[in-house]
């Protein structure tokens, strides 16, 4: 066998051919894991007849290896395929009879064990209680929390039963079906008139859920579990973006049964969280606990960063709403402790963050739009973005709810009377950034045109002229003092936050300062910010007049009036508010 020999089959080829009657066995069997299979084919014959239709698919699982083929199996393809749910969709190419049987080679099944899982399959989705070696069981997937993992009892504390026994509490043969939300072990049957192809996911127990989930809702109801069964081994956990999307369409669903949540640590390779049920806690809807993760890094080498102010004056504002809140950089966006949380803020700039699936999910994305995948978006409760124009389109292309949420100013910080009239920036054109080891367009055009420049930031040595070099780092209230004593403050922005709407939150700092800003042009500027004290450059030429000392500014009570409209409709206390109504909302819905 080669690699190339290891397909994924992702459905049936064409219409599923269901026969009236009749039990198809589908043995599905790791590639390493044949042993038991001899003995499962003389089960199926002896339960259902010696022209049972059974089959064998070997799949490749966790990089296994070839492992020696026995004689007397009747196998559907001489090569492995690609993970279970492809061996679930090539043991159904030839078509199915009434009822489908599916177990795992791992799975230690009598003739009995098969006739009594047919039994059950013929009404619905079933699947047998199944325990491990260490008593842990696995009695199917409950959804918890919806659009997070669904939850299957690991957590071992069931004592392991005697030797040649089978487990005599719950799991035991003799107790009687339960309903669960989907299946989660490889032992389990349905009506073939109800078959849909399995998800092609790394992670077997999701696709296993996915798959019987999909099947009982066509067939109607939830799955049953019937009688106990033992399994030598399962697979691994790995969960990549297709998985995210399998648990996220769960989102809408009702939780299974009362409680609240704790969250796992993250699992391999793309962070989505397991979880598990935790004791009920009433908890105040009025008084929420918030973790704001940013991606600046932890220490001085992240103080600078933009995302630790917006995070430090969203926060305050949180905190004026009665919220209590800490913000989490880069180190701690999974910690110990943060199932105590109510809310966690993702405020999306550089990093993906894994959610917090114990937790109210909010996700903000203000820069960077072009790193953020839809599948990321599915993963949360509720997404906002600064960018009107990308959050209609992405909310299109994804199917998701994407608000739009621009970005905001503090007016404490960045007000009138912080302008200073011995200010080295007052009177003066400023700019305050860092070159970003780009072109700055703006910059460049603005010392052509031979501007009275001031540039306040990293990396300006040898860019723009000696003269015009300001501070190599400037504190918050040094910045605001800036904008508000500048004649004019200069903006820009990253092409895809231009072309997604994205209004840089200093254009909102100089609004608020009193200040005039020009700036590059931003799709749908003029909608949302439609105010004499900002003006777009789109060239050098359009440029040029607006740095004229002589251009003709807003007078002081037109200025005094954006300010008093920033302040009302574009302060990080009105965001707060929206954020806060959003959490309050999600936590009630994930609670009903």
């Amino acid at each position: 066998m080669t690699a190339a020999s290891v397909v994924r089959v992702a459905g049936f080829g064409g219409d599923l051919r269901v026969r009236p009657t009749g039990v198809t066995v589908l043995l599905v069997s790791r590639s390493d894991r044949h042993d038991r299979l001899p003995a499962m084919v003389t089960a199926a014959h002896t339960a259902f007849g010696s022209d049972v239709d059974v089959r064998a698919v070997a799949y490749v699982a966790d990089a296994s290896p070839l492992g020696p083929v026995p004689d007397g199996v009747p196998w559907v393809r001489p090569d492995p395929v690609d993970g279970i749910g492809s061996a679930v969709n090539a043991g159904l190419v030839g078509g199915v009879g009434a009822v489908l049987v599916v177990v795992d080679s791992t799975v230690g099944v009598t003739d009995q064990d098969l006739q009594v899982l047919a039994d059950a399959g013929a009404h619905g989705v079933a699947q047998a209680r199944v325990w491990l070696p260490d008593g842990s069981a696995r009695h199917g997937a409950r959804l918890l929390r919806p659009g997070a993992l669904p939850w299957t009892d690991d957590t071992g504390s069931v004592s392991p039963a005697p030797d040649g026994l089978r487990p005599v509490v719950v799991g035991a043969r003799s107790a009687g079906p339960a309903s669960v939300f989907a299946a989660d072990q490889p032992v389990l049957s349905m009506p073939g008139r109800a078959l849909v192809p399995a998800p092609c996911l790394p992670d077997e127990r999701m696709t296993l859920s996915a798959w019987s989930r999909a099947v009982a809702d066509r067939a109607g109801g939830d799955v049953v579990l019937v009688w106990a069964l033992e399994r030598s081994a399962e697979a691994g956990r790995t969960v990549d973006a297709a998985t995210v999307d399998a648990f996220a369409a769960w989102r809408g669903r009702i939780a299974d049964g009362p409680g609240t949540v704790v969250a796992g640590a993250p699992l391999p390779p793309w962070g989505a969280r397991p979880v598990a049920p935790a004791p009920r806690h009433s908890g105040s809807s009025e008084h929420l606990t918030w973790s704001i993760k940013i991606a600046a890094p932890a220490g001085p080498e992240g103080d600078g960063w933009g995302d630790v102010h917006f995070a430090a004056e969203l926060a305050g504002a949180l905190e004026r709403l009665g919220q209590s809140v800490r913000i989490d950089r880069r180190d701690a966006h999974v910690r110990a402790g943060d199932g105590a949380d109510d809310v966690t803020l993702v405020i999306r700039g550089l990093d993906r963050v894994p959610p917090n699936p114990a937790s109210v999910n909010l996700l903000w994305v203000i820069s960077h739009p072009d790193d953020v995948a839809d599948t990321e978006l599915r993963s949360f409760d509720a997404v906002f973005a600064a960018g009107p124009a990308w959050a209609a389109a992405t909310a299109s292309r994804a199917g998701v709810p994407v608000r739009p949420l621009l970005q905001a100013t503090d007016p404490s910080l960045f007000r009138p009377d912080a302008a200073s009239a011995t200010s080295e920036d007052a009177g003066r054109v400023v700019f305050v950034g860092s070159t970003r080891g780009v072109s700055r367009p703006i910059v460049a055009d603005a010392v052509a045109l031979g501007a009275d420049l001031r540039v306040h930031g990293p990396g300006w040595d040898g860019v723009v002229p000696d003269g015009a070099i300001g501070g190599a780092s400037r504190s918050r209230t040094e910045v605001a003092t800036a904008y508000a004593s500048a004649r004019v403050v200069l903006n820009d922005h990253w092409p895809d936050m231009a072309a997604g709407g994205f209004v840089s939150n200093r254009v909102f700092d100089v609004l608020a300062s009193g200040g005039v800003v020009v700036t590059d042009a931003v799709v749908g500027l003029s909608d949302e910010l439609d105010v004499p004290t900002l003006r777009v450059a789109a060239d050098r030429d359009a440029l040029a007049p607006l740095l004229d000392p002589a251009f003709p500014w807003p007078s002081a009570a037109e200025r005094a009036a954006v300010v008093a409209r920033v302040a009302a409709e574009h302060s990080f206390d009105a965001r707060a508010r929206v954020l806060l109504d959003a959490a309050r909302a999600e936590r009630t819905r994930l609670r009903r």
